[in-house]
């Protein structure tokens, strides 16, 4: 069939065209609203839901009454309301990225903000394009043509030259006169029409006389424009946290003492193989041995004899039985760190605290990454935040811009550009440009340095100076008690609702 919108020939009983976005009647083919419950050509009835919860849900709702999904938000090139999913604006008829709701090039292969990956087709044939293609090697059709007025590039499909501003036919490129209704170039009719179901409408028609959708009155002569609040959408990051402060704790002194450290390998008394002394045990005939002091153990040791270390621990999240030099749990994930970054003594057993000078190497209420060996071979971690897995030595998730310790797998905040379990380096922090201006900003940042655009923290989209809420996301906007969620003032010490005492960032 053919698409009423596009007039592109469309496989029969689609509910939505795969080249314009127009939702479509799956009965009969007629041009539809979104958010039509009956078709106004053939009468068929249809229930609406939502596509995240599968829930049903009112013709009206902008969000889902069941979980919360907005099903409308500003375009972020021109502000103006736009559906869900859909990856062209209908107001101003730029490309947005049908996954994220980000403001893309048209000819963009992929999402600069979700990384998501398009592909460009011929609007003529349908065959596949390549970025920046000047033509289509198929049937010829030219996307960049000189304009017939000044004779400079323009792509085609524009209304007005971008250079002169003269009027352009859309089909085929050809000059048009201020009240051209007809090319004379190729025949294409012009008027207005309905954004909902490509119907003719007349400048001051209130309502669309064929499926009944109200018209803006902008449609037909657009005046002003769209505050910085609607410049752009907030999709965008779900790694990224509102800002909080930490709670203070009293520091541990202890004396050091000096560390003696066992060799590295020694030969296996019972097979004559090299056993690794830390893993404690031989790979070979399964001999015991002290990972401390290298002594050789009975099988059934639970303790060394020789220097007194306690050979087994359980592992403090699930409780499954480890030898005490055992660097990850592989029941639950947990890693456990084995050299203090301070004092550099051996560390054993639960790993919560160094034995030698006190520093804690377990932050309680702080997330550590899962870790695994893929085929052996391959560190990778899975995301606390979002279970996706990447390679550890990577440090930030790709889907929610999670940071984590490339050496011990803590979950990084912001301002930490070393680990504070560890001590390694962290991984950069990620950026995302803003919405507005494009500048690559980190991943977290409240405003935009290069235009001043004020942010969501949260997800990224612009909001209004004084927001204390975001209105895409609902995060909240500034600094919270981590112990009781009142507001509190960047120069407060102590929380005055509470008194959690801060510590300086």
């Amino acid at each position: 069939m053919t698409c009423p919108n596009c007039n592109h020939e469309i496989e029969e009983g689609l509910d939505l065209c795969p080249m314009c976005g127009q939702a479509l009647c799956p009965d009969c083919g007629a041009a539809m609203d979104d958010n039509a419950t009956v078709c106004g050509n053939c009468g068929a009835e249809f229930d609406l839901t939502c596509p995240r919860c599968q829930e049903s849900v009112g013709a009206d709702d902008e969000v889902c009454p069941h979980c919360g999904l907005e099903f409308v938000f500003p375009c972020p090139h021109c502000g103006e309301e736009m559906d869900l999913g859909d990856d062209v604006c209908p107001h101003c008829g730029k490309a947005i990225c049908p996954e994220c709701g980000f403001g893309v090039d048209d000819d963009a292969t992929e999402c600069p903000r979700c990384h998501t990956r398009f592909e460009l087709f011929c609007p003529n044939c349908q065959a596949p394009l390549v970025a920046g293609a000047e033509s289509c090697s198929e049937c010829g059709q030219r996307f960049e043509l000189p304009c017939p007025h000044c004779g400079e590039p323009f792509e085609l499909g524009a209304h007005h030259c971008p250079h002169c501003s003269r009027d352009l036919c859309p089909v085929c490129g050809g000059g048009l006169a201020e009240d051209d209704i007809e090319c004379p170039n190729c025949g294409a009719v012009f008027g207005f029409v309905c954004p909902m179901c490509a119907a003719e409408v007349s400048p001051g028609d209130t309502s669309c006389g064929n499926c009944g959708t109200e018209l803006d009155p902008r449609m037909f002569a657009l005046e002003g424009g769209p505050s910085i609040v609607h410049l752009a959408a907030a999709p965008l990051l779900p790694g990224a946290k509102a800002a909080s402060k930490s709670a203070a704790k009293p520091p541990v002194v202890r004396p050091l003492v000096k560390v003696e450290r066992p060799p590295e390998t020694i030969t296996c008394p019972r097979c004559q193989s090299e056993v690794q002394v830390l893993d404690g045990v031989c790979a070979s005939c399964g001999q015991m041995v002290c990972p401390r002091c290298a002594t050789a153990l009975d099988d059934e040791a639970e303790i060394c004899d020789n220097c007194g270390l306690t050979l087994f621990f359980y592992c403090p999240q699930c409780g499954f039985e480890l030898l005490t030099a055992a660097t990850a749990c592989p029941d639950c994930g947990r890693t456990f760190m084995r050299a203090c970054p301070d004092c550099g003594a051996d560390v054993y057993g639960d790993a919560l605290n160094c034995d030698n000078c006190g520093r804690a190497l377990h932050i309680e209420g702080r997330d550590v990454a899962v870790m695994m060996d893929v085929a052996g071979v391959v560190p990778v971690v899975v995301c606390p935040e979002c279970s996706t897995k990447f390679p550890r030595k990577d440090g930030v998730c790709p889907e929610c811009q999670t940071r984590v310790c490339m050496q011990c797998g803590m979950v990084l905040a912001r301002d930490e550009s070393h680990c504070p379990r560890c001590g390694a380096e962290g991984p950069p922090i990620p950026t995302f440009p803003c919405p507005v201006c494009k500048t690559d900003l980190e991943v977290g940042s409240g405003e935009c340095e290069s235009c001043g655009a004020t942010l969501c923290p949260e997800c990224g989209g612009v909001v209004d100076e004084d927001a204390a809420e975001c209105f895409r996301c609902g995060a909240k906007i500034g600094l919270y008690c981590p112990n009781c969620g009142v507001e509190v003032a960047d120069e407060d010490e102590v929380c005055a609702a509470c008194g959690l005492v801060f510590e300086d960032a």
